[in-house]
């Protein structure tokens, strides 16, 4: 999930609980994104209904009509 990392960090040290679906997350596996923009494509791309036929262009980028959330 995207977070900020420092406030992150400050809250699994105190109890390693993810804060969106409580599943253990240790703190050390916080890792700060090489390829933010890749990182949250693939997250928009997860969160597609897969019932939804509206396609990417060529250069990967979303059509003029659909909206990021």
């Amino acid at each position: 999930m995207a977070a900020n990392y420092t406030e992150l960090k400050k809250v699994l040290e105190a109890e390693p609980l993810c804060p969106m679906c409580n599943g253990n997350v240790p703190p050390m596996s916080v890792k700060i994104s090489d390829d933010p923009q890749a990182d949250f494509k693939a997250l928009i791309n997860l969160m597609k209904d897969p019932t939804d036929n509206k396609e990417q262009d060529a250069e990967g980028e979303l059509d003029s009509d659909e909206e990021l959330l």
